[in-house]
């Protein structure tokens, strides 16, 4: 036997099952459903990331174990009209203001000490008796505080069960969605293949219906209802197919459309809600744990210190008691005394603490309450949004399939209208099979050619062998013998006769062979005219890079540049190319900037020679000042320093 530990999502709450590795997901169900009020059918359950199947037993999903839990969702709660949770209440037992005192631990009676003259021994019931009420204040009060404190850490307990299911679910929702976005990603780049590919049909659809009535047939192959390609189709036929495959194309794309859409806005819900943070609620409730944890620590420290009070006052009775009954020495006053200030410090210091820390933990158990039931509806919520998202998961893949069939379907119907662009190929493709069988049974015919020559001179070899054998073997075999065995048979001739290539075929492939070379020339003049301006524009281009070199060396830079760019002027309106027009406008822009170097240098080359002079006649200046100048410092009475320049 072993423990199953269950965690109810909704609230957080924990049990613990004893079943064994044989005991069926259904009898565990049952069980639950007995002591969470879950019903069976609303019952969910996970481990691993799995779900738990109502029909396999705990051993499929390697339990019970109590390293780990199975998380139970109430697929009621995550409907969208389901209720919100009930706010979690929690009722703490009020604490008495004079609590009934208990017995007196003392089994010991006492005698009556009202008698006695000592009024310290007079009052010493009294005390024992207020430091046992006290007391049972104090525990009263620890009790009260210790029950709030354990409350709020099983919420804090709960709310973390709640942040570990919502990452089970959240994983289980990003399993799905990974297929979904692998379905989205799959059909998209299909349908953009195909989408292009109609597009082109579409477009290509006048174009290339008059490129089909434009090539005529041979005279050979034309008849009253035959006179170009384009009449191997039902051109009124195909423009019905061409606007259906339109229409049909168009509509499919809003579609398409739409179905983006949808799953961006799925796409931004996952992202938003795997972007939320379940453990805002949690760490603030840690925390604030965390830090009231002192005060169950102080209650404890004052409990201690009044049961030693009261054991202390029960200890100083009894000895009072038996010095009564025997004579012995008179108790010291100092253990009298201490208690009056005891008392005080019980009145005034320990149970106004004790009540202070009991209001403050009473404040932190009503902060948990709170953060647990925003924590319960953050839940509520959270799963609602989650069984959406999966719920809009579902009818999109069903969607994909559907889309996919829509995909098969176009493509389909767009088939005939690739007819029309394959009729063009197919009867040059026929053109170029004429030709190639004709070449064909050139071949074959030599060949039969060769084999009938080859076969006759095979035949004239075995006639000669035949008669020789006859001649040798006549003497004596008798003759009717021979012809009975069939020895004076002859073989007969062997004659290969291989039908000639009829005329038409001949006639077809010269005139469409005709076609194919003319459509071949017009793509090769077309290259050769690219090849030709390719050329022009790199002598061009070299020409340029010459002058500018040329103008680079000159010794007037700025005035090469302005000769270069009127060239430029006439020969763009040779050319008509703005290229050269723009060309020429940033070269007067660079032969500008270059002139104005140049004038800035010129000044600077005038200066500089004025400015030489004045440097070196400022140092003269300066040397000469610095050896006249000399200086003496004497100290006067006054204790001042004077300084005497003499020069």
């Amino acid at each position: 036997m072993g423990k199953l530990v269950v965690r109810i999502v909704e609230n957080g709450h924990s049990y613990k099952i004893n079943c064994d590795e044989h005991t069926p997901v259904e009898s565990v169900q049952k069980l639950l459903e007995s002591i969470s009020g879950i019903p069976f059918k609303d019952q969910l359950l996970f481990c691993f990331g799995s779900k738990l199947e109502s029909h396999s037993p705990l051993s499929a999903y390697k339990l019970p174990s109590e390293q780990e839990e199975v998380f139970l969702f109430n697929k009621s709660r995550m409907r969208i009209n389901s209720p919100p949770p009930t706010p979690e209440k929690f009722k703490i037992a009020v604490i008495p203001v004079n609590p009934p005192l208990s017995p007196p631990s003392s089994s010991v009676p006492h005698p009556n000490l009202d008698d006695t003259s000592d009024p310290a021994l007079k009052a010493l019931p009294s005390y024992e008796t207020q430091f046992r009420n006290h007391l049972q204040s104090g525990s009263a009060i620890y009790r009260r505080t210790l029950a709030m404190f354990e409350i709020c850490e099983r919420l804090l307990r709960e709310q973390e069960v709640q942040e570990r299911a919502l990452d089970v679910a959240k994983g289980n929702l990003d399993h799905f969605y990974e297929m979904v976005c692998q379905n989205y990603t799959e059909f998209m780049k299909c349908y953009s293949q195909q989408d292009c590919s109609h597009r082109k049909f579409l477009a290509d659809f006048g174009r290339e219906k008059e490129k089909l009535r434009s090539i005529k047939i041979m005279p050979l192959l034309q008849n009253a209802n035959r006179k170009c390609l384009l009449d191997f189709v039902d051109e009124e036929n195909l423009q019905k197919v061409w606007e259906e495959c339109s229409s049909s194309h168009e509509r499919f794309e809003k579609k398409v459309l739409e179905l983006k859409t949808e799953f961006g806005d799925l796409n931004s819900q996952v992202q938003d809600l795997f972007s939320c943070k379940t453990s805002k609620f949690i760490k603030d409730v840690e925390l604030s744990v965390k830090e009231h944890r002192r005060f169950m620590d102080e209650q404890k420290s004052i409990m201690q210190a009044l049961s030693e009070d009261v054991n202390t006052v029960k200890k100083l009775l009894e000895d009072c008691l038996s010095r009564q009954v025997s004579p012995s020495p008179i108790l010291p006053h100092n253990a009298f005394s201490a208690l009056g200030p005891t008392y005080n410090t019980h009145e005034k210091d320990y149970l106004p603490k004790m009540r202070a820390c009991d209001s403050a933990i009473s404040t932190l158990l009503d902060f948990c309450t709170d953060k647990k039931n925003e924590s319960n509806l953050y839940v509520h919520n959270y799963m609602q949004k989650i069984a959406r998202m999966q719920y809009t998961i579902k009818d999109l893949r069903y969607k994909f399939s559907v889309f996919s069939e829509a995909l098969k379907h176009q493509n389909e119907q767009f088939h005939q209208l690739k007819v029309l662009h394959g009729v063009g190929p197919a009867y040059m493709a026929c053109i170029a099979e004429v030709e190639r069988r004709k070449t064909a049974t050139n071949i074959y015919m030599e060949n039969a050619e060769k084999l009938s020559e080859k076969l006759a001179r095979e035949r004239d070899f075995e006639i000669r062998r035949r008669d020789e054998f006859v001649k040798v073997h006549s003497t004596f075999i008798p003759p009717d013998i021979l012809a009975a065995m069939g020895l004076y048979d002859s073989l007969n001739p062997c004659y290969v006769n291989v039908a000639p290539l009829p005329g038409g075929s001949t006639t077809l492939a010269v005139t469409d062979t005709t076609i194919l070379q003319n459509d071949a020339e017009t793509k090769i003049e077309a290259l050769i005219n690219e090849v030709s301006k390719f050329e022009r524009e790199s002598e061009i281009n070299r020409n340029l890079l010459d002058r500018l070199r040329s103008c680079a060396t000159s010794a007037d830079f700025a005035d090469s540049l302005r000769v270069l760019a009127q060239s430029l002027v006439s020969s763009a309106e040779e050319s008509n190319e703005d290229s050269t027009f723009e060309l020429r406008e940033c070269i007067e822009i660079i032969a500008d900037k270059v002139g104005a170097l140049s004038r800035q240098c010129a000044d600077l080359e005038e200066n500089r020679e004025l400015v030489n002079t004045l440097c070196t006649k400022n140092q003269l200046e300066n040397q000469v000042a610095v050896c006249m100048l000399k200086c003496h410092v004497t100290l006067t009475s006054g204790g001042n320093w004077n300084g005497i320049c003499r020069f």
